[in-house]
């Protein structure tokens, strides 16, 4: 059992990286219009394309010391899907800073607090559920009141979404973030860089996930 300690600290240190980097995303296209600009241009676009060069002063100083191509890439696409979202999702809020703070300090705790739970009668499976997954983030806008995804194109684009390559799924992504995000449903940033983290290693796992929250939301929910 010594050997799963190292494995649970190293998720929960995972998981407060990806918590921290998203949150301070969030915050920057939030306060900062000229990075939010910066960060957009870089969608769909890989770490060595032109449109991609003004990011690396605002993300590298952010991503894991000594990380490979592919994590930097999840880190580079997760940003720029943020900075893609609509203006007035980065309304300034009064109190920011303060509740951004408590709020980063509760992801924490809540990371430590759940690896720490059951060291010795179970271990979590891998990847580690972080939150949200963005196949329930489909699932809730299909279910969302006023302005739902259609289920058809929904499915249609959930078993898309799940069978692509780690260069399939960065491409496909910004066109279903648009479609989740125009039903007002809510996307867990830090849960979906997690995921392309490991999209590499563990596709088949996290695509199961997707659909499974998917399919378990939208049991219920009226067919067209």
């Amino acid at each position: 059992m010594t050997f799963q300690a190292p494995e649970a600290n190293k998720r929960q240190r995972n998981r407060a990286s990806y918590a921290a980097f998203t949150a301070h995303i969030e915050r920057l296209c939030r306060t900062d219009p000229g990075a939010r600009a910066a960060l957009r241009a870089g969608l769909r676009r890989d770490l060595d394309h032109p449109r991609a060069r003004p990011m690396h002063r605002l993300l590298t100083p952010r991503l894991p010391d000594g990380c490979d191509d592919k994590t930097a890439q999840a880190h580079y696409t997760v940003a720029s899907l943020i900075a893609a979202q609509p203006r007035h999702a980065f309304a300034p809020d009064q109190e920011d800073d303060e509740d951004t703070a408590d709020e980063q300090g509760a992801v924490n705790k809540q990371a430590f607090q759940e690896d720490g739970e059951s060291d010795e009668d179970a271990t979590p499976p891998d990847p580690t559920p972080y939150g949200t997954s963005f196949g329930a983030a489909l699932g809730h806008a299909v279910t969302a009141k006023g302005a739902s995804m259609r289920m058809s194109a929904a499915d249609s684009r959930i078993n898309l979404l799940t069978r692509q390559s780690l260069r399939g799924i960065h491409l496909h992504l910004p066109a279903a973030v648009n479609q989740v995000r125009a039903t007002g449903t809510s996307i867990d940033w830090g849960q979906l860089l997690a995921d392309l983290v490991s999209w590499p290693y563990q596709s088949g796992r996290i695509s199961r996930r997707w659909l499974q929250d998917f399919y378990r939301i939208t049991a219920g929910a009226d067919h067209d």
